[in-house]
């Protein structure tokens, strides 16, 4: 977490922070799938967020006490997309800003 100091000379925790996004995008068509893996919002555990294609099923997020069993799940879920044709398109790891 950041510290920022205040005009007086003391540090106080900041209200922000960063955190890491890993964000799969697969392709099949005209659809995309979305899958992104990051800590939820007080960092207890990891979620894996599914986003389908706007005509597909809602999105789904499953929760996981530590990273591996998240990227395990992960992986058998693009393993069942591309069965069905979707192909990876892209991969980003990304940080983003999120206020606390």
């Amino acid at each position: 977490m950041a510290i920022s100091r205040s005009d007086d000379g003391s540090s106080a925790p900041s209200l922000e922070q960063q955190v890491r996004i890993l964000r799969w995008t697969f392709r099949r068509d005209e659809g995309a799938v979305v899958c992104e893996l990051g800590l939820n919002g007080d960092d207890s555990a990891y979620e894996l967020r599914v986003n389908p294609p706007p005509n597909g099923t809602a999105a789904t997020t499953e929760q996981f006490d530590d990273a591996m069993s998240a990227l395990h799940r992960h992986a058998a879920i693009e393993r069942m997309l591309v069965k069905e044709g979707w192909l990876l398109e892209g991969f980003e790891s990304e940080h983003v800003t999120r206020r606390r």
